[in-house]
């Protein structure tokens, strides 16, 4: 039976809302547009995240590594005080946060056709679990289909991790369909794998150069439209 995963962060719901949001609170001086400025945030969480997987920082250390690393870029040097007071209104925001434009109705038919729907995320339980509860994904995903990093003992794209939620789910390969934003860790991973995975690249990174063996899509209405072609695929195979 055909199994559909969704990563959490920036795939069902927009991870910029919050960090913007939280960045109100700051006047800064930089000649970052709103993108550069989120992209270089996500490139210091990503590697602040890998210190964190390595056991090379406590969580707490690598949010204010992730945190001065951007200001630092953005000109404003902030203290480690300043910076745990960010990430504390940054967490309060992610609290807030909404599912895309879209989604719901996406899970509401795949629900509908009887599709059994799974999150597969990085991070830390806690705080994804946060963000899971808070977007009411309960309403699509049971516990026993939520899969995060850091329960799981691995992080994606590593190959452990993709075995661990394949044996979980007691589906072979061809049965998972992945949708993911990142090319790194959701389309490596799952290629890897053997899953389906989709590049969902509604932040539009470079794809110069980048194995994908499905189309990539830039909209939660390109989203909708490749996962009904590829059940229709399926239905005909």
């Amino acid at each position: 039976m055909l199994t559909i995963l969704f990563d959490l962060d920036d795939t069902l719901y927009d991870t910029a809302s919050p960090f913007f949001r939280a960045l109100e609170n700051y006047r800064l001086e930089t000649s970052y547009n709103d993108e550069a400025t989120f992209a270089l945030f996500r490139e210091h969480c990503d590697a602040a995240f890998d210190l964190f997987s390595n056991g090379n920082l406590t969580l707490a250390e690598s949010h204010i590594m992730r945190t001065q690393h951007t200001f630092a870029d953005l000109g404003l040097t902030l203290t480690t005080a300043e910076a745990m007071h960010f990430q504390e209104t940054y967490q309060k925001r992610q609290a807030e946060i909404t599912l895309s434009p879209g989604i719901g109705q996406l899970l509401n038919e795949l629900k509908s056709q009887n599709i059994p729907i799974a999150v597969f995320t990085n991070g830390p339980e806690k705080h994804q679990m946060k963000k899971f509860n808070a977007l009411g994904l309960e309403r699509w995903v049971p516990p026993v289909r939520i899969f995060i990093s850091e329960k799981i003992g691995y992080p994606k794209p590593h190959a452990a991790a993709f075995a661990h939620v394949q044996e979980a789910l007691g589906a072979n390969p061809d049965e998972l369909l992945f949708i993911g934003d990142t090319f790194e860790t959701d389309i490596i991973g799952g290629q890897t794998a053997g899953w389906t995975s989709l590049w969902y690249n509604h932040r539009r990174k470079p794809e110069d150069e980048k194995v994908v063996l499905e189309p990539t899509f830039y909209s939660v209405a390109d989203m909708h439209q490749a996962i009904h072609d590829n059940i229709s695929k399926r239905k005909e195979m």
